[in-house]
């Protein structure tokens, strides 16, 4: 796992992964906050299962690729 920290004197791939997934996932959450008609509560429900699923299958992926 750590090649998936820090690689040859620079971060990894799996952290830069992990960032740009979640930026991604935060304008996605905000698009949808702006067009659809749903209670915030549940939303962010919705939002942060969606994003621990994203994050569990980068996880799993770069666990397979080691």
């Amino acid at each position: 796992m750590n090649v998936f920290w820090w690689t040859s004197g620079h971060l990894g791939w799996g952290v830069f992964s992990l960032t740009v997934f979640t930026g991604i996932w935060w304008l996605f959450f905000d698009l949808c906050w702006r067009l659809l008609a749903i209670r915030i509560g549940r939303l962010l429900a919705l939002m942060a299962i969606g994003w621990m699923l994203g994050i569990g299958c980068i996880l799993f992926g770069f666990y397979l690729a080691s």
